[in-house]
């Protein structure tokens, strides 16, 4: 899932040992844990919306 976080410069190591960079105002992409629920609580992580995916139209025969 994609959040915007507004922190200070940090990083955090996710339970598959994946290391992830937090920078201020930028986008990062997060599994949906524990942490992130803290962070969302703290105010640091705000949801991003996906962007839906255009429809495709069936071609007629």
């Amino acid at each position: 899932m994609k959040f915007k976080y507004n922190g200070p410069a940090s990083g955090v190591t996710l339970a598959d040992g994946t290391e992830v960079l937090l920078w201020p105002g930028r986008e990062v992409d997060l599994p949906e844990s524990a942490l992130t629920q803290t962070l969302e609580a703290q105010g640091y992580l705000q949801r991003v919306a996906e962007a839906a995916k255009p429809a495709t139209k069936k071609k007629e025969a």
